[in-house]
């Protein structure tokens, strides 16, 4: 099987664009996370009545609910370690862009 040929474009971004791209990428990421999270923190707080609006709930229903919020913040975790690969290999990136830099001078 032959390696697929990439067609010629007009525009090819740097090495640094690439890089900050994916930084943007991962603080993307990163906000979207803590909006999710704060959005569990504010369905809890309504249950618990802290937010000013009270919910009544079964004993089943708090379990259920805690079950939930316990899985949503195991997919976080996942989700972090994730973004922190990513954020290792730009990094390794960056640093094979800072020897470039150094082995033209």
């Amino acid at each position: 099987m032959s390696m697929p040929l990439i067609p010629e474009e007009k525009f090819r971004p740097t090495r640094e664009q690439v890089i900050i791209d994916l930084l943007k990428s991962i603080a993307m990421e990163e906000n979207a996370i803590a909006h999710l999270m704060h959005a569990e923190a504010d369905k809890i707080k309504a249950v618990l009545g802290q937010s000013g609006k009270r919910v009544d709930m079964s004993r089943a229903d708090l379990i259920k609910l805690g079950n939930q919020a316990a899985k949503l913040m195991d997919v976080i975790v996942m989700k972090e370690w994730l973004l922190l690969r990513k954020l290792e290999n730009v990094m390794e990136l960056g640093g094979q862009w800072d020897e470039d830099d150094e082995d033209e001078e």
